[in-house]
């Protein structure tokens, strides 16, 4: 069971949502990213970047991994590509840990702080999405892609959290709200532009694009609808949940640092 892709699986070995090995993974990686917190406050720059690229490294390692393995198998193609929108991310996050150190106003120092903007939204609440509803559970938990999977999205969790003490130690909150946001957004819709013409090119449905998933709520909204208002839907609720998350950050480190 450990080698075997989605194609090799027989029926019914998958994993349940909420289920006590699923819950084990949840806790583990809440109260491991709140420890982090603690760790990491304690530290000093020259530590923090270590400590940024040692996690960096290890997000992009387990991806390898599963994706690694994927081709080795035979299994790696059109629909396993590694631009999935938590895939980009894990990427992202190795070039933010390592330019870390970049001098300011340098091309690798703007680098920086526009991923800071990537990893803080959608990337902590990407991760959170991803262990709190794994689309791996068509997987038994001692599945190389399914352990490859929570570990990857746990660890970008930690790697989230580093990143929310750099926000509330930062001597310009308002500015780096505003900066951050601006980044953020560019990113999502700039993605979102690229996955949609390659989806209808290619037929795939990276970042659902391309229509819901099948137990996604707006699969109604898309079938009474069609893709322009599954579009129109998935744009306001992205909306929304980013109004939602910049405004706890807005809440938490600028407003009541005024």
């Amino acid at each position: 069971m450990f080698w075997l892709h989605e194609e090799d699986l027989p029926a019914g070995v998958g994993g349940e949502p909420f289920c006590s090995t699923h819950l084990v993974y949840i806790a583990f990686f809440l109260i491991a990213t709140i420890g982090y917190v603690l760790f990491y406050r304690k530290l000093d720059k020259s530590r923090r970047k270590t400590a940024d690229r040692i996690l960096g490294s290890l997000v992009v390692f387990f991806a390898l991994c599963e994706y690694g393995i994927t081709a080795i198998i035979g299994r790696f193609d059109l629909y396993t590509l590694p631009i999935h929108l938590c895939s980009i991310l894990f990427s992202l996050t190795l070039i933010h840990a390592w330019t870390n150190d970049a001098q300011p106003d340098s091309g690798a120092a703007k680098i920086h702080h526009f991923l800071s903007g990537v990893i803080f939204h959608p990337g902590i609440l990407g991760a959170w999405a991803a262990l709190l509803f794994p689309d791996w559970l068509r997987y038994p938990f001692w599945n190389y892609l399914s352990i490859s999977g929570f570990l990857a999205h746990g660890i970008l969790s930690l790697y989230g959290a580093s990143l929310l003490v750099i926000i509330a130690e930062t001597p310009d909150p308002a500015g780096c709200f505003l900066r951050d946001l601006k980044n953020s957004t560019l990113f999502l819709l700039a993605g979102a532009v690229m996955m949609f013409i390659f989806d209808r090119i290619t037929g795939t449905n990276y970042w659902f694009m391309n229509g819901p998933g099948s137990d996604s709520p707006l699969a109604a909204v898309c079938e009474g609808g069609g893709i322009g208002a599954y579009l129109i839907a998935l744009f306001l609720i992205a909306a929304a949940v980013t109004v939602l998350w910049y405004g706890l950050r807005y809440f938490f480190f600028v407003r009541k640092r005024e």
